[in-house]
């Protein structure tokens, strides 16, 4: 140890949650978060002890990640920026939404979309958005593979609503912006489904098929009355870039609506964090990273700024190793400085495990230590 003065973290019988692979996950752990099934049953519970049997199951579930109990930091709770229940109601609102666009289409080749549901969703994601203001987004939303689309479309709505908030958008237009963002990939209802989960490289003509989306969600919207223009325009612009690169009109810079430039950021950052059929996922603070460099070249350099004041790059509960060589646990963060979180050592250089009450450092003050990795223990 360094011998510099540093607090403690005193226990005291609560449980706080980290997310681990898979792959390093063991039978005896307990699950800290419940998993769903992609239609929203509860797969295993909080509290459930994980036996191999559990463990395979997920595996064959193509999730890539759980959450588990982790008792070296009792005392700290993660939560995620909207209730769990709330959370599982939009994304089976999206998937009711996207089934019924896909049965239309096989039975009539027509679509007519009832969007009340979802338009619901997204307005009692924007009110409770609003009631919690200082939220950060902190936990990811660990999923299976199989369930990305609806999962994404909610992620989206959060993260967009939540920058719509830092630009002091009021809340009718927060309500546009979410039930916009909630309906994000509604065209994706009409690319064939062996596309959408094609775990190599698209040819041309499959990838001009998936880029058809944005054009074919806002075709399918035009005559829902219930839904905004501007809702309308985050399903069209959402994958614009300012440099014209985007499509579907590869529009630049100014002619990108504001809701269309907000979920452009919120559909590259969700998919960047999320596990897909062809990559793994990026960690906050590499994801933050690559739209960092993507500004003033895909994205407005202000808008992302503004964007990622919304997200910890290293979550509460994130194992780290610092420059001292020490494995510690993120326990705090202050977003003016969130790269220096407050932080639990729990292993010394050496490798060797602390005993609690563990080491607390703050790393705003402790300027000589930086994280230097993450470690996915």
């Amino acid at each position: 140890m360094h011998g510099r003065p540093r607090g403690r973290l005193a226990p005291d019988g609560n449980f706080r949650v980290r997310a681990i692979s898979i792959v390093s996950a063991a039978a005896g752990q307990v699950l800290g978060k419940n998993i769903y099934t992609p239609d929203g049953r509860v797969l295993l519970r909080q509290g459930t002890a994980l036996t191999e049997r559990y463990l395979k199951a997920l595996r064959d579930l193509k999730f890539s990640h759980i959450y588990v109990r982790d008792e070296r930091l009792p005392d700290l709770e993660v939560d995620d920026v909207i209730p769990e229940d709330l959370r599982l109601e939009a994304v089976q609102a999206i998937e009711g939404c996207f089934a019924d666009i896909r049965k239309q289409m096989e039975e009539t080749g027509k679509v007519n979309i009832n969007v009340d549901a979802v338009a619901e969703m997204s307005k009692s994601i924007v009110e409770n958005l609003m009631s919690h203001k200082d939220l950060v987004v902190q936990l990811m939303d660990l999923r299976s593979l199989d369930s990305y689309t609806f999962a994404h479309s909610v992620n989206c709505c959060v993260l967009g609503v939540m920058m719509g908030q830092r630009l002091g958008l009021p809340e009718p237009k927060l309500k546009d912006l979410a039930t916009g963002l909630v309906l994000l990939d509604i065209g994706k209802s009409v690319v064939p489904a062996e596309i959408l989960s094609k775990p190599g490289a698209l040819t041309e003509e499959e990838f001009a098929k998936v880029k058809e989306h944005p054009r074919a969600g806002f075709d399918a919207l035009r005559e829902v009355f219930n839904v905004s223009a501007h809702s309308k325009i985050v399903v069209l612009q959402h994958h614009e870039r300012i440099d014209g690169s985007g499509y579907p009109k590869g529009l630049k810079g100014p002619e990108i609506h504001l809701y269309g430039q907000i979920a452009a950021l919120a559909d590259v950052f969700d998919a960047l964090t999320s596990d897909r059929v062809y990559r793994k996922r990026l960690l906050p603070h590499e994801a933050i990273d690559v739209l960092l460099r993507s500004a003033d070249r895909l994205f407005d350099r202000q808008l992302v700024t503004t964007f990622v004041a919304n997200i910890a790059p290293f979550p509460k509960g994130t194992l780290v190793k610092l420059s001292s060589g020490e494995h510690a646990i993120v326990t705090d963060i202050d977003m003016s400085t969130a790269l220096r979180p407050m932080v639990a050592v729990v292993k010394d250089s050496g490798g060797r495990d602390l005993k609690a009450p563990f080491p607390l450092l703050d790393l705003r003050r402790e300027r000589s230590l930086a994280i230097v990795k993450v470690l996915a223990e």
